[in-house]
């Protein structure tokens, strides 16, 4: 059909190229063209699609509404806004701010001051007053920081008070990372809990028979001669921890699959980077600025590979089966079925336990690490140890490991010292709660403990708060053996209110015990088969990277490992 065939449908007068057309199909408007090319017209007409003329006066008419439409949405959204800081100034609780206000300076602006300044800012704010609260801006949210003495009453209030999976979402944005599988099942907090801390002897039995190839992947130049070799601490020792936990995540075969262990580290940076890239957005751009974000593309491509790969793990096991790994336990307690949805839902739990579990352990690892080399004073001490727990149980299993009593002291006293966020306790306000001291916190509240520093207070950690102190934990734990009380209180695995290394409560960190265990084998296996130092000419341990609430190990220290030959 010719274009000067198309005629007018009210008025039967053919249509000129120049005028503006509808293009309707089953009555939906599909788009708005002008000077729509002949090819297109017979094509939209052969296929059945109706094309409608718009006059250009009709034009400028829709044109007019739609402006309307969009000022109005505009001015709709100013309202919002205003109403929401009335809201916000009448209903929040007084308390002295900390860092930029963002209804004066800018939300941006207040972001941007404590990405920058959060460790400054929230150390003079606890020397000022440690027993008072603030609020402050942080690069993702306003929180009202409470003192760490309202942590007791606090853990004891539900979860229909308090929530710290809406928190965890909250922070990380894991409306558009997937993070948010937590807030739709709690199979992988249960699994945690139950299934791998009875487990906890098979899978280290499991770990420590990799643990000799996982080091020569890693550190293959020194097994070649008897020189020190130099390797970016960081990387090592996420590669390393990420191989290990694959073994306890899926087992057998898939720990040893490249692309699956590929796709672990890259889930758990583009996590990491999607929610940094969104958080300078506002909220109501978020959901559109995602789509665009290389980030979010990686991820949505990397799901689809690890979805392919568990599909096969997942349709060759069965539930019941005698594997001891979390995928085995998260099948056992999945409900529904192997369909698309089941499998994306498995996959997801499982991608999430893998972001949990390693880039943090990595970090334990490597910032105890540090502190080995910084202090070798002390390495000869813990080697003896380690040989003593060898001797009496035979091998690396979990018995020889919790025989590595200064060990786990070295290890609790750097996590002490070296939290992963300046701010934990983390919670989302549900329902209005009120502390002992009388202060009311409505309904929406963001709140945090000032943990990093907390850490650090000499009054609860004599003499100095900041001076490391390799037996303190040791020297506690014999103390308590000798006068017949418990020693969980000063194990690695343990949090208490002034050490959220594992935050606390009920909500602690479920993997602790596997994650306690793990940090402590490989710190045990660097100190049995290497001699660590610093690169030549550095004496000192570097300096803690600050961005923003998180707190790094430096990404860019070198570490130089040669094996000893002498054991």
């Amino acid at each position: 059909m010719n274009w000067w065939n198309v005629h007018h449908y009210s008025t039967g007068k053919p249509c000129r190229l120049s005028d503006w057309w509808l293009v309707v199909d089953h009555n939906v408007v599909l788009a708005s063209v002008k000077n729509l090319p002949i090819n297109l017209i017979s094509e939209h007409i052969e296929s059945k699609m109706n094309l409608i003329p718009l006059p250009a006066e009709a034009f400028a008419s829709l044109a007019a509404r739609t402006w309307i439409l969009i000022q109005g949405i505009y001015f709709a959204w100013i309202a919002a806004n205003v109403a929401g800081w009335l809201h916000h100034k009448l209903t929040k609780v007084k308390a002295p701010r900390v860092g930029k206000d963002p209804w004066i300076s800018g939300l941006w602006r207040a972001r941007k001051h404590f990405v920058v300044n959060g460790k400054r800012l929230t150390q003079e704010a606890y020397a000022r007053d440690r027993h008072s609260m603030y609020w402050v801006q942080t690069g993702d949210m306003e929180r009202l920081v409470l003192p760490s003495i309202h942590i007791e009453e606090l853990r004891k209030l539900p979860e229909s008070h308090i929530d710290s999976r809406m928190a965890v979402v909250e922070r990380n944005l894991g409306w558009y990372n997937r993070v948010d599988i937590i807030l739709k099942s709690t199979a992988h907090v249960d699994v945690c809990r139950t299934q791998l801390v009875q487990n906890l002897g098979r899978i280290t039995a499991g770990q420590t028979s990799t643990l000799d190839a996982v080091f020569r992947r890693e550190m293959g130049a020194c097994y070649k001669d008897e020189d020190f070799h130099s390797f970016n601490a960081a990387e090592t020792f996420l590669n390393i921890v990420n191989r290990s936990v694959a073994n306890a995540l899926v087992g057998e075969g898939l720990c040893d699959d490249d692309r699956w262990l590929q796709l672990c580290l890259d889930t758990t940076v583009n996590t990491g980077k999607l929610c940094r890239d969104l958080q300078p957005w506002p909220d109501l751009l978020r959901p559109i600025v995602c789509h665009f974000l290389n980030a979010r593309r990686s991820l949505d491509r990397d799901f689809t590979a690890s979805q392919e790969i568990l599909t096969e793990a997942i349709k060759s096991r069965k539930r019941g089966d005698g594997n001891v790994d979390i995928l085995q336990w998260l099948i056992d307690r999945h409900d529904g079925t192997y369909d698309d949805a089941g499998l994306s839902f498995l996959t997801n739990q499982t991608l999430f336990i893998a972001i949990a579990a390693t880039r943090s352990t990595a970090s334990s690892i490597v910032n105890t690490l540090f502190d080995l080399v910084a202090h070798p004073e002390h390495q000869g001490t813990l080697r003896s140890e380690i040989r003593t727990a060898l001797a009496v149980h035979g091998s690396w299993c979990l018995e020889a490991v919790q025989e590595m009593k200064r060990l786990d002291s070295f290890i609790k006293e750097s996590q002490r010292l070296h939290h992963h966020l300046l701010l934990s306790f983390n919670r989302k306000v549900k329902q209005p709660i009120t502390l002992s001291s009388g202060t009311k916190i409505p309904a929406g509240t963001f709140i945090s403990t000032p943990a990093y520093w907390a850490a650090r207070d000499p009054s609860a950690f004599p003499p100095t708060g900041d001076g490391f102190e390799p037996w303190r934990w040791f020297d506690l734990r014999e103390e308590a053996e000798q006068k017949g009380l418990s020693e969980i209180p000063f194990l690695a695995s343990t949090p208490s209110p002034h050490n959220l290394h594992w935050g606390y409560g009920r909500n602690a960190c479920p993997g602790r015990f596997m994650a306690a265990v793990e940090v402590k084998l490989i710190i045990a296996w660097i100190l049995w088969n290497f001699d660590v130092s610093w690169p030549l000419g550095q004496t000192k341990r570097p300096e803690n990277l600050f961005i923003d609430e998180r707190v790094l190990p430096d990404p860019r220290q070198q570490i130089r490992f040669r094996r000893r030959t002498e054991i």
